[in-house]
């Protein structure tokens, strides 16, 4: 049995619950806080343009996932696109390929031209699927998903859109030397580095927010959000950063062009807490922390008019110093777009660590 949850959001309690019970084995699973869920599925954009599905099987949760009909994008044809997120599902062939087809019908009943997923609304948000190698432990923010979703989506018809990789770098020491010159020669231009101010937060996650939305414009499926829903994104996420692992570039005249924004990878710690925020998970975060063997470098943005300046690389620069004060060597370049400039401030010396899929529905409109 399908359930249709979008007028019975009040109700998510099995469809919150679900992904903990799927992933109740998996010592990889970092669970995503339910307000967090609640609040994305919730977003106001996609009032009445959603439809919210949880499969039953013998009176369970089995599998779920919500259709969007984007408000803002068309695809080549004019047509807005659809998207497929929020997806969970034990490994069942039949009861995923029905949940899947009705969402996809709903969305070409009301005119959906090209349908992709996993996003769950949009790539500010988590989207794309994990597929692989799983031999190396997962790092903070990344995406995670068994290895029969990709698998479940393709036997239906499915195909690749957008293909992303991961890139790590056992010992920073040798790229930083690589990327010295672009530091110097930022610095030599007039351009300013410094660190995130911790005491100023909301400011300064303003001012990413402000520089992202300029920089990522041109990007495939980008869509603007609201500030609101950009500082929901970030929502305790203060006590986990290291100032000088979030920097700012400033121009000669003092306006802010660029960020880098990486962060220490505390996999376990996170894990720990088990998707909450209160006191005990406080708790168990502090004594999960442990060692930390290396950084992730989630972002970079540098506004277009900026970009000749190669501040990317002299950002990265200063991250990879900042990163061996703290006596952690290892960098990990964090789910690039494949052909992205970005794969280069590895500075040759990385080796891809992990791929992931967007995919698109490869099946024929109805009608």
């Amino acid at each position: 049995m399908i359930l249709d949850l979008s007028s019975r959001t009040h109700d998510l309690g099995d469809f919150l619950g679900l992904a903990a019970r799927i992933h109740r084995e998996d010592p990889t699973y970092c669970a995503t806080p339910d307000a967090a869920v609640r609040h994305s599925l919730l977003r106001e954009c996609f009032a009445g343009r959603q439809l919210v599905l949880l499969s039953l099987a013998a009176g369970a949760a089995r599998a779920r996932v919500v259709a969007r009909l984007t408000p803002v994008l068309r695809d080549g044809a004019g047509k807005p696109y659809g998207m497929l997120g929020f997806f969970e599902a034990f490994e069942d062939e039949d009861l995923v390929s029905a949940l899947l087809r009705e969402a996809l019908g709903w969305l070409r009943e009301r005119g959906a031209g090209e349908i992709i997923g996993p996003i769950d609304g949009d790539t500010w948000h988590r989207y794309r699927f994990n597929v692989g190698p799983h031999e190396r432990p997962p790092f903070l923010m990344e995406p995670a998903n068994p290895p029969h979703y990709p698998r479940s989506w393709e036997r239906l018809g499915f195909e690749p859109f957008e293909r992303y990789h991961s890139r790590t770098v056992a010992d920073v020491t040798p790229a930083m030397q690589a990327l010295e010159p672009e530091h110097e020669r930022a610095l030599a231009a007039g351009y300013v580095l410094r660190p995130l101010d911790r005491r100023r937060l909301r400011e300064e996650l303003l001012l990413l927010y402000q520089i992202s939305i300029r920089s990522f414009a041109s990007n495939a499926l980008y869509t603007e959000i609201s500030r609101e829903d950009f500082l929901a994104l970030y929502e305790g996420v203060g006590s986990l950063l290291d100032p000088e692992l979030v920097l700012f570039a400033h121009d000669p005249r003092g306006e802010p062009v660029a960020f880098a924004f990486a962060f220490l990878d505390r996999f376990p710690a996170v894990r720990a807490m088990r998707g909450k925020r209160g006191p005990l998970s406080k708790l168990r975060f502090l004594l999960a922390r442990g060692q930390v063997d290396a950084v992730n470098v989630k972002s970079l943005a540098v506004l277009p008019e900026h970009r000749r300046a190669r501040l990317a690389y002299a950002l990265t620069w200063r991250l990879y110093r900042r990163a061996l004060e703290l006596g952690v060597r290892r960098a990990n370049l964090c789910l690039i777009r494949d052909g992205n400039p970005s794969s280069r401030l590895d500075a040759g010396l990385g080796s891809e660590m992990r791929r992931y899929i967007l995919y698109r529905y490869a099946g024929m409109p109805r009608g």
